[in-house]
């Protein structure tokens, strides 16, 4: 069950290429597919002789129009004219009109005080987690298990290095989790830590146990907006509203049981590994969903996960979700009309945890867009003041 993000994890991809020089004519294919993969997201590279090859060629040329640039101007200004002018100041950074590429938020907000995690788990998610259901043992035995020692653990670690939200402590964060809570039909306590850390993240054990729970890094408070905030900590009550702790854990034994069986488990485990990894990306997506249903504007949930990718508080500002969209619709035709891309979009469904953060934007995008998601707003009740602590 881990966050947003993360949120989004710093995995590196690899780029596999050919060894030695890089040939001029295969230049431009290369710089395609370093394009490629920037427009997927901000991951790390791997060094790889051709690509390294291909920078040193673009930065070359780079530098000579440079030199030559320069060279041109010196002779303008020598002469006199438009060359002693002083550079006219850039254009003020302006974003598009709220709707222009994404739906506009809804002018209402509304909640669901019996909503079912069904209601809004992928499908992927909704069908493993059926399948896993008829384990009714195994899940008993999680559950016991993880709220003894573990749950207890966690507990003690989150109260003596974190601090605690409540109505006197960060009463505004507070607030915010409450109105995800009722929105969502969540009715446990659940507790909210805030950690010092720089590295933008949250997360929950996603377990309706006897202390569910929920981190939150204060550099992830900084780089969102009060609205954003709420939308990481919906997407980390939908974890707890669905229990993919239990469940996942659960795929997780199962495999490592199949994969002792003599001669066959081993090839039984990994085909079981592919499935568990599309699972737990869809869970992801089933969380993004519940971001969506607690702020109900898809711009909101689209600005957290491209923060996330690529953000910072020095600049967000300047950031448009609307061009990230567009970025992710073209990611998904350049990917699926070449071998390269279906094979980069196979390779990490197999070993990321999070689903890529274009894939997340056009899920959300394509969700928010559903007559499934209209119908749940059409059946929501309006938003009250949130309900007293329990």
């Amino acid at each position: 069950g881990r966050s947003l993000p993360s949120t989004v994890d710093n995995h590196h991809l690899t780029m596999i290429g050919e060894s030695g020089n890089a040939k001029s004519s295969a230049l431009g294919v290369l710089a395609a597919l370093l394009a490629l993969s920037n427009t997927a997201s901000a991951f790390t590279l791997h060094p790889c002789p051709v690509l390294a090859h291909a920078r040193q060629a673009s930065r070359a040329s780079s530098q000579s129009a440079l030199r030559l640039g320069r060279a041109r101007m010196s002779s303008v200004v020598a002469g006199g004219g438009i060359g002693r002018e002083p550079p006219k100041p850039l254009p003020k950074y302006t974003t598009e009109a709220v709707g222009t590429n994404i739906p506009k938020a809804d002018s209402a907000r509304v909640s669901w005080p019996d909503l079912r995690p069904t209601q809004f788990r992928h499908p992927i998610d909704t069908q493993s987690t059926k399948a896993l259901q008829q384990f009714f043992p195994l899940e008993f035995l999680i559950r016991q298990g993880s709220s003894g020692v573990v749950e207890q653990f966690m507990f003690l670690d989150n109260m003596s290095s974190g601090v605690r939200v409540g109505p006197n402590q960060l009463p505004k964060i507070y607030a915010l989790l409450q109105e995800a809570k009722q929105v969502l039909g969540l009715n446990i306590p659940v507790d909210l830590y805030v950690k010092q850390n720089p590295s933008p993240n949250a997360y929950t054990m996603a377990m309706q146990g006897k202390k569910p729970f929920i981190v939150v890094h204060s550099s992830l408070i900084e780089l969102m907006t009060p609205d954003e905030l709420q939308a990481v900590i919906a997407h980390e009550l939908g974890h707890l509203k669905c229990e993919h702790g239990v469940w996942i854990t659960a795929a997780n034994i199962i495999t490592s049981v199949a994969a002792q069986i003599p001669f066959t488990g081993r090839f039984v485990a990994q085909g079981m590994q592919v499935a568990l990894m599309r699972w737990v990306q869809s869970a992801e997506l089933s969380c993004d969903r519940a971001s969506l249903l607690v702020v109900q504007d898809p711009r909101v949930v689209v600005s957290v996960i491209m923060k996330l990718t690529g953000g910072a508080a020095s600049f967000a500002d300047e950031m448009n979700p609307d061009a990230f969209l567009r970025q992710a619709r073209e990611f998904e035709e350049e990917s699926s009309n070449s071998w390269i891309g279906r094979q980069l979009r196979q390779t990490n469904a197999q070993t990321l945890t999070h689903p890529l953060p274009v894939v997340r934007v056009r899920e959300l995008d394509t969700w928010s867009r559903s007559d499934e998601y209209r119908q749940l707003i059409s059946k929501g009740r309006p938003v009250s003041a949130p309900p007293p602590s329990r």
